[in-house]
């Protein structure tokens, strides 16, 4: 490999060629977008789904949101003449990062990012080739923009204890 890019939360990045892309999730999704015939893809690594709604020629982009992210990686296929219907996606993340078992539903981010990027990539008719979603623990995602091939690797849940668990 001649060059290794660290994915931080909010970023992306899209090309070919001989990069590793590498990034670490814990509640937060990757979408991972590669277009074989191309050999050409994309990453991004959003936190939230986000309030907000931008048009799909929007220059003001923020990675750290789903749509946004989303319409940034759709650009840059655009850009290359490439057709999100000729791409195969694959999704990664949405874990609970702490286990603890006082955590509610509402509040769990990871389920919510799932829930939004499962909605918005049905809208958007996109193949679905491949996912690894939910859980406990953290993730480390690796893609070889030179093949298209994705490695994870998982890692536990830290364990939080309450003020009087800690004390006894």
């Amino acid at each position: 490999m001649s060059s290794k890019r660290f994915l931080n939360p909010g970023g992306w990045h899209f090309g070919g060629g001989d990069v590793m892309v590498e990034t670490l999730l814990g509640p937060c999704i990757a979408i991972v977008v590669w277009f074989p015939a191309a050999r050409l893809g994309g990453i991004c690594h959003f936190l939230l789904p986000g309030p907000r709604r931008v048009a799909e020629h929007a220059r003001d982009l923020d990675g750290r949101y789903g749509h946004d992210a989303w319409v940034w990686l759709k650009q840059q296929a655009r850009v290359q003449a490439l057709r999100m219907g000729e791409a195969e996606v694959k999704l990664f993340g949405g874990a609970r990062s702490l286990a603890n078992p006082v955590t509610r539903r509402q509040t769990d981010i990871g389920r919510q990012n799932i829930a939004f990027v499962e909605q918005l990539l049905a809208e958007s008719g996109v193949k679905v080739v491949g996912r690894d979603l939910g859980g406990e623990g953290h993730r480390v995602v690796r893609f070889d923009l030179s093949s298209g091939d994705v490695w994870v690797r998982r890692g536990g849940a830290l364990t939080v204890k309450t003020r009087k668990e800690a004390t006894q």
